[in-house]
């Protein structure tokens, strides 16, 4: 009993100079005695969640990564454990606490397709930069390897510009805000800056803008009217359908600005904004739009591709520096092979 008296006694007085000397031993929880890097939230990164920049910061890591860094408080927001779910605020620090060898581990260097081909601008500030896309052209890159879409040629100009940091030290990419098949020609908007990009995708969402399209469609429309619906896409074979019911719901407005020798040349407003919506509706109406193959409106040896163009876009609510272009109608002319259409089953006077 006397011995254990005696070890229990030595080993409280060791337990007490172990934590009066711990300090100048270095004695750090795992997690602090790892290099920390921390980063500073500026203007440019502020007002997104905190999971979305280390997704950026963080660029060739997994989420399930991320989100496991998090848990393990290897990652801290303003020196408290965070779920991810946080709006970063501007001077907000952000701590890591991992090895610089993980850190470059999970870090690479945005590439830059360098295209020299022309990008047609309807408008360009320091937020926003607005273009006509050509026919033949993919939005963005696909399934396949082609690597010349219209989100590289716009990237490429804005890298040659200056105006697009690929290094791994920057977290954002200028990006598009909508989006138009490969062979729809017409406007394309691109958010140079993130709250550029906040407020122009919230505004197409939330319904705060309108976008208009011009079409040539088979057959004669002499009054406006309005298409609703339901659209089912078949992901497998790129066509959707219309239907009386289903989950997403759809609405188009046209309105005939031409009909005659069995063609209608329409303005289209687009109300809610699926993918290939205008294509399907006109085609479930009998009138589909002229070379639509896919769509029922292949009725002559050509044109071989559909007579659709996105032709104007207008905001509403935007705010501060983007405020000034709220009701504003950004347009872009169709190209030579549409109007040469128009022309001919319309005549030259629209």
């Amino acid at each position: 009993m006397l011995i254990n008296e005696k070890i229990l006694t030595g080993i409280a007085r060791l337990y007490i100079f172990i934590e009066n000397v711990k300090p100048c031993m270095n004695f750090n929880t795992p997690n602090e005695d790892k290099p920390l890097k921390e980063i500073i939230v500026n203007k440019d990164s502020a007002n997104q969640r905190l999971d979305k920049f280390l997704a950026k910061y963080l660029n060739a890591a997994p989420k399930s990564f991320i989100y496991k860094m998090l848990r393990k408080k290897n990652i801290k927001l303003n020196s408290a454990k965070a779920q991810g779910l946080e709006i970063l605020a501007e001077s907000d620090t952000i701590q890591i606490f991992m090895a610089d060898e993980t850190i470059n581990k999970f870090r690479s260097e945005k590439k830059v397709e360098l295209h020299s081909a022309y990008i047609d601008i309807v408008f360009e500030d320091e937020n926003i930069l607005i273009c006509n896309k050509p026919r033949g052209l993919l939005t963005h890159p696909g399934a396949s390897s082609d690597n010349d879409t219209m989100l590289s040629r716009i990237l490429a100009y804005l890298y040659k510009k200056g105006e697009y940091d690929t290094s791994v030290e920057s977290v954002f990419t200028p990006g598009l805000c909508n989006r138009l098949d490969r062979n729809t020609t017409g406007i394309i908007v691109c958010a140079k800056t993130l709250k550029a990009a906040q407020q122009l995708n919230k505004a197409i969402s939330s319904r705060e803008s309108e976008k208009f399209y011009k079409a040539i469609v088979i057959g004669e429309i002499n009054s406006k009217g309005a298409l609703e619906g339901y659209l089912t896409k078949d992901k497998k074979n790129n066509i959707a359908t219309i239907s009386d019911s289903g989950e997403k719901s759809v609405l188009t407005e046209y309105t005939p600005i031409c009909a005659k020798n069995g063609y209608s040349l329409l303005k289209i407003k687009l109300i809610t904004g699926r993918s290939h919506q205008i294509r399907a509706h006109l085609s479930d109406t009998g009138h589909p739009i002229l070379g639509d193959g896919k769509y029922g409106g292949k009725k002559d040896k050509e044109p071989s591709f559909q007579m659709l163009h996105s032709q104007g876009i207008k905001f509403f609510g935007l705010k501060g520096e983007l405020k000034l272009h709220n009701g504003t109608e950004f347009s872009a002319p169709p190209p030579e092979d549409f109007l040469y259409y128009q022309h001919k089953l319309f005549g030259g006077a629209l």
